[in-house]
């Protein structure tokens, strides 16, 4: 539980967003959070010096804490030979190798700074990761990643797990303040017909790109169009299911069960890249680390069908799914 995006600011250092880990991170070292206040340059490299202290912490099999709480989701790593290579991958990373320099409104310049200078004296050598901020896996039959449980809605639990839920992937205009509800419920219910899946009979996962400030004007904006685009399959009982690509599943979560009052079943991840024609398997949620396990499975399309007898099929598929990884 550390990362760069535990605390999100906006273009003049104001805080937007704070995580719960983050909140700890700043009672351990009597730093006052709150929305909407400045963050002091002092405060944010204080927290950037504590998050990397306890990543390398763990790195040496360790079990950091703060504020009283473990940081880790999964048991201690174990080490059976001495580490002889580094390398980091991710949005902290690019900082970590130099390639990234703009900023982007959370601690990530800074972590990687306190990062970087305990690799370098850490003794394993240093390695450039050929991956970079993208992992792509060719050849598998599926992709399987862990979603964190920090920043996910799930509720009830026995409505996992789901299989082979199909994504649609709305081009939602999110880039402006204001979000329109009756574009969204458009968009959504021109994909569910386009697909035959308007009357599918099967719970549909949407894709949501958030940009911008999760206010709650946004929020309730975007999922009274969600939920009017949905009403059909929402009227037969099915789950609403939303894979984003930010950090804002759970709030998107809370806010249609507690504002909204839904009663249907809802389960909203993120830190997720989907595609239409993407399918994704949800796993029930692992106890001890509170995260789920998302499969996502691809169909890919020739670009120009080849030579077959006329009994075969033409979809080759499914293969793995390239993953963005989280900044935090």
């Amino acid at each position: 539980d550390l990362g760069a995006r535990l605390i999100c600011l906006d273009s003049g250092g104001r805080i937007m967003r704070i995580e719960e880990a983050a909140r700890r991170f700043a009672t351990e070292l009597g730093i006052g959070l709150e929305s909407g206040a400045h963050l002091a340059p002092e405060s944010a490299r204080a927290l950037a010096v504590r998050m990397a202290d306890c990543l390398f912490e763990a790195m040496a099999g360790g079990s950091p804490m703060a504020a009283g709480r473990t940081l880790l989701r999964l048991e201690p790593l174990s080490q059976r030979a001495p580490v002889r290579q580094l390398t980091f991958s991710g949005g902290v990373a690019e900082y970590v190798y130099g390639r990234e320099a703009q900023t982007y409104g959370d601690l990530g310049a800074l972590l990687a700074q306190e990062i970087r200078a305990r690799a370098e004296r850490w003794g394993p050598k240093l390695e450039l990761a050929s991956e970079g901020i993208r992992a792509t896996v060719i050849g598998a039959s599926q992709y399987t990643t862990q979603v964190s449980g920090s920043t996910i809605y799930v509720s009830p639990l026995t409505i996992l797990p789901l299989r082979n839920v199909p994504v649609i992937a709305p081009s939602f205009a999110l880039d402006g303040e204001d979000i329109e509800p009756s574009a969204v419920a458009a968009e959504i219910q021109a994909l569910l017909r386009r697909l035959d899946l308007a009357e599918a009979g099967m719970p549909v996962a949407v894709f949501v790109p958030w940009r911008g400030s999760a206010t709650f004007r946004r929020l309730d904006a975007f999922c009274q169009g969600l939920t009017t685009g949905l009403a059909a399959l929402l009227a037969a009982g099915h789950p609403v299911v939303l894979a984003g690509d930010g950090d804002v599943g759970g709030l998107m979560g809370i806010h249609l069960r507690e504002e909204m009052g839904l009663d249907n079943a809802i389960v909203s991840v993120d830190g997720l890249e989907l595609k239409e024609f993407d399918y994704i398997d949800i796993g029930g949620m692992l106890p001890q680390s509170g995260a789920v396990p998302v499969v996502i499975k691809s169909l890919i399309f020739p670009a120009e069908p080849a030579a077959r007898p006329q009994h075969q099929a033409g979809v080759v598929g499914p293969i793995a799914k390239p993953l963005s990884l989280a900044r935090g």
